[in-house]
């Protein structure tokens, strides 16, 4: 995987005034995928990130209930 500088930024949470669609989260997911393949990212390093972000959700999502 090509090492790319990513800059830690602070966003405020917010919740969504509703879910996303379907075709939305669809788009979200092409983008970044393609930016991440575009970065130099295998495969297995896009299952790596995904899997991440699965846990993170899945910690929040205890911590609020």
């Amino acid at each position: 995987m090509k090492e790319t500088n990513l800059v830690s930024q602070t966003v405020p949470e917010q919740k969504p005034a509703k879910p996303m669609t379907d075709k939305a989260v669809r788009s979200l997911a092409d983008s970044i995928y393609q930016s991440l393949k575009e970065e130099g990212c295998e495969e297995r390093d896009i299952i790596g990130v995904s899997s991440q972000l699965i846990g993170l959700v899945t910690e929040q999502f205890r911590k609020d209930n």
